[in-house]
């Protein structure tokens, strides 16, 4: 098995939901106290800075092949929640025959940290044919997630958009490739005293759809009460493709510190929703 590199801090998620599975819901179980999956994300490469923010490049779904069989370079990028220490198991097979492709394992421990991420490698996977190939994610022995990745195929798209990621980043953006990119990723906030104000952006990527679609986000205390509520957007999606809405919040005041959650919105439904970190310095 490929060996993976651990976060030192920092964050989130992708692509589209294998039929039976759902988005996670983070305010079904805000912070747990075991672990608990919240993402993952495919792409091309994950980077840091020397704020120690995290960038994730080339976050894709499909993969378009003038030749098969074709072999991929591909960074998977998965984020946890929780406390403790678990083994975390990563891979990538085909979902007509079930043959692994690749592998990861890795010892996940928390520390102080309450929310984490790990950056798997799987440089030279070759897919041998057209067809939908599965990306799944296990905690403990215990499947929490299986994602489709779609090698030269079309067929299987979803008619509305497929939620990717979401994480409080400086920004986002479709590239000239069609990929999506993140750049300065982070999971807490880190205030001398409080009241605190701060102003972030909620950056989140979908996949496919046909349409016009209203998005907004919510940032909830632990009561549920809302703290802050963004204005609501248009995403423009198309089938195949990539896209990228931003949530700005300005000057949001956080009382005292605590576990927020950022519930993500699509046409008025929740979608999905993650832990935001508010700590005292």
């Amino acid at each position: 098995m490929r060996r993976s590199r651990p976060a030192l801090i920092v964050v989130t998620a992708w692509l589209l939901f294998w039929p039976g599975s759902r988005p996670l819901e983070a305010a079904d179980q805000p912070l747990p106290p075991a672990g608990a999956f919240l993402g993952m994300a495919v792409g091309t490469g994950i980077t840091g800075d020397a704020q120690g923010l995290t960038d994730i490049q080339g976050i894709h779904n499909t993969i378009q092949a003038e030749r098969l069989p074709v072999t991929e370079n591909l960074q998977i990028y998965t984020r946890w929640s929780g406390t403790g220490t678990h083994t975390v198991v990563v891979e990538i097979r085909e979902a007509s025959t079930g043959t692994v492709l690749g592998d990861t394992r890795d010892e996940l421990d928390f520390g102080a940290q309450r929310v984490t991420w790990f950056e798997h490698d799987f440089s030279g996977v070759t897919f041998g044919e057209a067809g939908t190939y599965l990306v799944e994610a296990a905690l403990d022995g215990k499947t929490v997630a299986t994602y489709a990745l779609y090698v030269n195929a079309s067929d299987q798209l979803s008619a509305e958009p497929a939620f990717v990621l979401s994480v409080p980043a400086e920004r986002g953006w479709v590239d000239a490739g069609g990929d999506a990119d993140v750049a300065g990723i982070f999971e807490y906030f880190s205030f001398a005293e409080f009241p605190a104000t701060e102003s972030f952006r909620v950056v989140t990527v979908w996949f496919s759809g046909d349409g016009s679609f209203s998005h907004s986000v919510r940032i909830s205390d632990s009561h549920g009460a809302t703290v802050a509520q963004s204005r609501r957007g248009l995403l423009s999606a198309a089938g195949g493709r990539m896209t990228v809405s931003e949530d700005r919040f300005d000057s949001v005041a956080f009382p005292s510190a605590g576990v927020y959650t950022a519930t993500i919105y699509l046409n008025d439904e929740a979608v999905t929703s993650f832990p935001l970190v508010i700590r005292g310095r």
